[in-house]
């Protein structure tokens, strides 16, 4: 039984992770796949999906068996990397659509206008390639909380990003991707159970988690594990079935 009083979390300021026996079932279904996909040498996996679909704890309870197997982890969090703070990322959210629509914020959504998909790129190389320390993103909810942290990652062998935007086709470093698929519904209940944002079940919000779940669909494909929300592994073309989209 993995002691989760001793995992590493992820580097998000001020984030904090509730971990239930479901993320543990589900974490302990999906290491025995990651591990056989594991290759030599540093290796980046990414979690990714839905906004509060749970990708926090279980990059955490992930990289809490790989050290269990004698496997250095770090947990990465995307949320650091946005251009702008949540608040005012989610002004300029709004800003977007009421001058373009839908189409314009789904355009800006999960787009380099958003996010510095460049640095974490260049993070996730820079780790790849050996280098002994890396400079990490730090961001929290107000405008004085960004900094940068120099990351000693000489003895890391699986930096783990978790993020709604780990399998986007923005990055080109990530090496197993897994996607923790759930619905808008599902995820919304999640979001308002952590209660971490103010209008998180407001029709806006309700939106930009539709629009987030078609692109995560659309990135799905490049999946190396898929889990369901009731913690199945299944195949691309599973998937498709259950999302009622073609392969």
């Amino acid at each position: 039984m993995i002691d989760i009083t001793k995992i590493p979390h992820g580097d998000m300021p001020g984030d904090k992770i509730q971990i239930e026996q479901s993320h543990i079932d589900k974490a302990e279904r999906i290491y025995p796949m990651l591990r056989s996909l594991l290759p030599e040498g540093k290796t980046v996996v990414c979690v990714c999906g839905g906004s509060g679909v749970g990708k926090s704890e279980i990059a955490s309870l992930l990289a809490g068996l790989l050290q269990e197997d004698g496997i250095k982890a770090y947990v990465m969090s995307g949320d650091n990397y946005p251009h702008r703070i949540p608040t005012e990322n989610d002004a300029e959210r709004e800003h977007v659509y009421a001058a373009g629509g839908r189409e314009a914020l789904n355009a800006y959504l999960g787009s380099p206008k958003e996010i510095d998909f460049t640095l974490v790129d260049s993070i996730l190389s820079g780790f790849k390639a050996g280098k002994d320390r890396v400079r990490m993103k730090r961001m929290g909810r107000r405008p004085d909380e960004l900094w940068y942290d120099e990351v000693d990652v000489s003895d890391t062998q699986v930096l783990i990003l978790e993020w709604t935007h780990g399998n986007s086709d923005f990055l080109a470093q990530v090496d197993i991707p897994i996607l923790l698929n759930s619905t808008p519904e599902e995820t919304l209940a999640h979001r308002r159970a952590r209660a971490r944002d103010k209008g998180v079940d407001s029709p806006f919000t309700t939106m930009v988690l539709e629009l987030e779940q078609a692109k995560l669909v659309h990135q799905a494909h490049k999946a190396k594990i898929i889990v369901t929300k009731s913690g199945d592994l299944i195949s691309y073309a599973e998937f498709c079935e259950q999302m009622g989209v073609q392969a």
